[in-house]
């Protein structure tokens, strides 16, 4: 695309014209007011490329005297060859078709040039003409006259041709059309032994000039098609220029363009030919540039576009044959019309059609074997300064001569540019950004993901406005990128910009490997994601103050910086699978000397496949530092921090430290263990432990030993069945916890209903527990568990009753144990919530001998609590049998002792529970406990009623077994092992009161202590219960 224009005169229309660097023109003096008019010339045109340009005449190399005349431009006529060895000597200019009228073609000077002749120029087109109904055809220009006399001998030049006449000039008035209007062609330029005439401008398909109000076409426009330059033995005319297809200019703003029609620029002619037999100097014309489809100069104009819009073709390139004493030179191609120029401020374009700029003309043969003329380049789609485009159509560039290059679907050229792309929009071509321009590229609804190529001179925005959209192709230049508006734009193409990146708002997401700029300086603003979706990239630094994510659906994603790293307190989201330290894991990389990392970044980790396991060594990298980079990891150690102080998986806990394992480098580390020193043995005694590896000494001579920081849920997981355990014996007690004491057998009560009598029975209970328990991370629990029991007789006689009982328990239990590289570490508390249901029945006769069997279901349900981590919750099941039996003996008068023994069985299961990171099977131990106990009791005799107190003593024995909670990954698992089992005693005191015949109360106190065994139970505080019992 031609952007270089020089300022020529138009005698035709008294005024200065843009034309290409390579037009000519011809002198004038310049006055005050043609200053102003140049002015005005320069405020309309002066924005992107002129209306189309005609072709350059042929030049030779290395004699810039000898020149063909230039096709026509800007509706002007061609310029006639000239020779500037002979004064003034040239052919005449073809005739000016323009909004302003027709001119003749200029007469033809010979000048001092004796013996040559030269044509005159050709006329413009005089008017238009009615060719049918609604149809309207522009005159065509009329040839330049070639050189008079013999041309293959002669000494001579020819004229250029004239201008084609517009098709239509609308009234100011008119509001619509539907008429179809056609320029007039252009008129070849004459023939001329040394040099030829240009061919002339195509006139404009309509012009609509100083409307006020809207107008609307439903027709065609066609600009008219340049005239072919002149032929000549030396330098061949250049091609016209193709008419606009329609020229819109007005000084109203606010005025509304609106095409449903089609809308065609005009053709370039073809440059004139070198002919073969030509002489030194030889060189072929060029051809004219394609006409634009539309071209705007005023504020504030609107165009709705539904109709098809397209920029002329440039014309061909003249051939070159060579000659005799030179090498023949052929012309350049032309280049393409543009869709739509807005030369004006503040343009809108709506398009719902399609809009195209024209393909560039192919450049001109070497008969010699030389090579071809240049390809003229294809027209730009649409082009303007403070342009709004809203496109559900199709916008495309037009191809280069050499039908593979494309120019710029969009060029923006200065001021404040929008490009919303709604569902439907269709992009030919790149989209360009000049230096100076911003623009914003704007995602409406449908997901596009278009393959543009984006030229960044200025400053590109994507706002995605809720909405997800793709960009596929590459983006280059020194200008600037901006992702703004919630939503996702995903970029994949080769993007090579040297500006800056800056993130705003909502994410931008990689989807190729190195699809972001290795240039480019990165900026994530609050709120803001730039995501790398497991795709490796290098950038040139980041100040990041939202985040980063590299995780994709496998870990290893690299992202290598080569600049400062700038933490402003973002979030560094890193995948790894957590193991050993063999893991993989996203790394981030600053790579260089200026790679410096400051601030504070969080590092979030996401775990992959990890199945959790102790790490030796280093551990696993997850920020390196080489050639140079720094990290803090040697000075304040705070560039990184692990987002909520650790991660887990399986059982283990990982934390993140800087330098490796000997504290030396620049790396950061994720690691499951921890280093402690163990002091030197000072003699008396032994110690025995696990877990531990030694690595290496200290100054104070001790030993550094490596343990595994064993996450906070490992304590709480492995305390919970001994938990639930120790709930179910509270809720099953004894048989005289339960109910309470029978009427009195020594002295006379209120009478007591018999043994055949039933009963209901109610209390409330609170059991203190201290529960220290052996194994891989010997959890403690306390805690207290409150709640009630209710129980009714189904059926009884003189020796038997049997029922059922309903109860709840529920409290908290905090834990400690052996967690994150810490013994006896506060893990947090389990929350517990059991329902039970039982069934019993009771054997007496009158010596006092008893048999009591329990059966008893429980229902469970908790909520696991860890310090500094999410909770989880789970429920599970037990049940549980007990056979007590009894027999009192009478001591004195009131007085009885009653020896007991009670074994019970109980079995719990624990469904699986979901942590992050791991699954958590549990494998309780089903075992037995053998209670052994005696009662003292007594009768007393009160106002209030018969008065039963007792003392009791008992020791519980239970089984020795293991729990096991296993802590499962994706394909193994680790296994923590608790004892149960231990000694107990038990100490109590309590009474019943027979209140009424069938009505009384009873109540306990009491404490446990611990005698030893893997699991040493106790009550810290006193527990007890209180309840009633009716009988009828």
């Amino acid at each position: 695309m031609n952007k270089i224009f020089r300022t020529l005169w138009n005698p035709a229309r008294g005024t200065w014209v843009a034309a290409p660097e390579t037009s000519r023109g011809h002198a004038r003096s310049t006055s005050s007011a043609e200053l102003g008019a140049l002015a005005v010339a320069v405020l309309l045109l002066g924005a992107g490329q002129a209306i189309a340009a005609g072709g350059a005449g042929g030049q030779p190399v290395g004699n810039t005297s000898l020149n063909a005349g230039s096709g026509g431009s800007n509706g002007s006529g061609g310029d006639g060859g000239f020779n500037d060895t002979s004064v003034n000597a040239g052919g005449g200019a073809g005739g000016s078709s323009t909004d302003a009228g027709p001119t003749a073609g200029a007469n033809a000077n010979i000048g001092t040039f004796g013996g040559a002749t030269a044509g005159t120029g050709g006329a413009a087109g005089a008017g238009t003409n009615v060719v049918g109904p609604g149809v309207l055809q522009g005159d065509s220009g009329v040839a330049g006259q070639s050189q008079t006399g013999d041309f293959a001998n002669g000494n001579g030049y020819g004229g250029g041709g004239g201008g084609g006449f517009q098709g239509s000039t609308i009234g100011s008035g008119v509001t619509s059309s539907s008429d179809s209007y056609t320029g007039g062609a252009g008129g070849a330029g004459g023939n001329g032994y040394w040099a030829a005439g240009g061919g002339g401008a195509g006139g404009y398909g309509s012009i609509l000039v100083g409307p006020t109000g809207n107008y609307t076409a439903s027709g065609s426009s066609t600009g008219g098609a340049g005239g072919k330059g002149g032929d000549a033995f030396s330098q061949g005319g250049g091609g016209g220029s193709g008419g606009v297809g329609f020229f819109l200019n007005t000084t109203t703003s606010g005025i509304t363009f609106t095409n449903s029609g089609v809308i065609t620029g005009g053709a370039g002619g073809a440059g004139g030919s070198e002919l073969s037999i030509a002489r030194d100097n030889a060189s072929g014309g060029g051809g004219g540039g394609g006409g634009n489809g539309i071209t705007l100069a005023g504020s504030a104009v609107s165009v709705i576009n539904s109709g098809t819009v397209t920029a002329g073709a440039g014309g061909a390139g003249g051939a070159a044959g060579g000659g005799a004493g030179g090498t023949g030179s052929p012309g350049s191609g032309g280049d393409g019309g543009i869709g739509l120029q807005a030369t004006g401020a503040s343009t809108t374009l709506t398009n719902s059609g399609t809009i195209s700029g024209g393909n560039g003309g192919v450049g001109g043969a070497n008969s010699n074997g030389g090579a071809s003329g240049a390809n003229g380049a294809g027209g730009v789609g649409v082009t303007g300064a403070n342009l709004a485009i809203v496109n559900s159509g199709g916008i495309s560039g037009g191809l280069g001569g050499d039908g593979v290059t494309r120019a710029a679907a969009v060029e923006f050229t200065g001021g404040s540019n929008s490009l919303r792309l709604n569902t439907g929009s269709v992009l030919t071509g790149a989209v360009a950004i000049d230096s100076g321009a911003t623009a914003s590229i704007v995602a409406g609804a449908g997901g596009l993901n278009p393959g543009n190529a984006l030229l960044l001179g200025g400053t590109g925005t994507f706002d995605t406005n809720g909405n997800d959209m793709g960009w596929s192709g590459p983006i280059s230049g020194a200008g600037n990128l901006v992702k703004s508006g919630a939503g996702t734009l995903t970029l994949s193409g080769a993007n090579v910009y040297t500006g800056s990146t800056n993130v705003a708002a909502g994410t931008l997401r990689a989807g190729a490997a190195n699809t972001l700029s290795s240039a480019s300086a990165f900026t994530v603003g609050t709120g803001a994601t730039l995501d790398l979706a497991g795709n490796n990239q290098t950038i040139a630094s980041m100040a990041n103050s939202g985040t980063v994510s590299l995780v994709g659906s496998a870990p290893g994603t690299t992202l290598t910086v080569t600049g400062p790293w700038v933490g402003n307190g973002g979030t560094l989201r890193l995948g790894t699978a957590l193991g050993d330290s063999s893991s993989a894991s996203d790394r981030l990389v600053l790579s260089g000397s200026t790679a410096i990392a400051s601030g504070t970044t969080n590092v979030q980790i996401t775990n992959i496949g990890g199945l959790g396991a102790l790490t030796s060594g280093n551990g696993i990298e997850v920020v390196s530092a080489i050639n140079g980079a720094t990290t803090t990891a040697q000075t304040t150690k705070n560039a990184f921090a692990l987002s909520g102080g650790h991660v887990d998986a399986g059982a283990y806990e990982y934390r993140l430290y800087a330098a490796d394992a000997s504290g030396a480098g620049e790396n950061w580390y994720l690691r499951s263990t921890a280093a402690v020193v163990v002091p030197p043995a000072t003699g008396g005694g032994t110690g025995t432990g696990s877990g531990g590896n030694s690595a290496g000494g200290s100054s104070g001579g001790g030993t550094v030993v490596t343990i595994p920081t064993y996450r906070a849920e490992v304590p709480l997981y492995a305390a919970l069945p001994e938990q639930f355990r120790q709930a179910n014996l509270s809720m099953l007690g004894n048989m005289h916890q339960r109910m309470g004491d029978d009427g009195g057998t020594t002295i006379t009560a209120p009478a007591a209903p018999d043994q055949s009598y039933r009963q209901a029975w109610a209390r409330i209970l609170s059991t203190d527990r201290t529960i220290s328990q052996a194994g891989t991370v010997s959890p403690t629990s306390r805690g207290r568990l409150t709640g009630f029991q209710a129980g009714t007789d189904l059926w009884a006689d003189a020796h038997w009753r049997a029922g059922v009982y309903v109860g709840e328990l529920e409290g908290d239990m905090s834990v400690s144990g052996f967690a994150r590289g810490i013994v006896g570490y506060g893990a947090g508390a389990n929350n517990l919530r059991s329902q039970y249901l039982g069934g019993y029945a009771t054997w007496k006769n009158d010596s006092g001998l008893y048999v009591d069997g329990v059966l008893q279901a429980g229902r469970h349900r908790y909520i696991v609590s860890p310090a500094l981590s999410f909770g989880s919750s789970g429920k599970g099941s037990s049940l549980l049998a007990s056979i007590e039996v009894g027999q009192s003996f009478g001591i004195a008068p009131g007085w009885t002792i009653e020896p007991q023994l009670q074994l019970v069985h109980q079995r719990i299961n624990l469904d699986d529970a979901s942590i992050p990171g791991a699954l958590v099977r549990q494998d309780s131990h089903g075992g037995w406990l053998a209670r052994a106990g005696v009662r003292v009791k007594g009768e007393i005799a009160t106002s209030a009623g018969l008065l039963q107190p007792y003392v009791r003593v008992n020791v519980y024995r239970s089984g020795s077994g293991t729990d096991t909670s296993r802590f499962i990954g994706p394909a193994a698992y680790t296994d923590i092992s608790t004892r149960t089992g231990g000694t107990s005693t038990e100490l109590a005191a309590g009474a019943t009161l027979q209140l009424t015949q069938g009505a009384s109360i009873y109540a306990e106190l009491g404490k446990l202590w611990s005698s030893g065994g893997g699991v040493r139970t106790r009550s810290n505080g006193v527990e007890g219960s209180v309840g009633v019992r009716v009988r009828w």
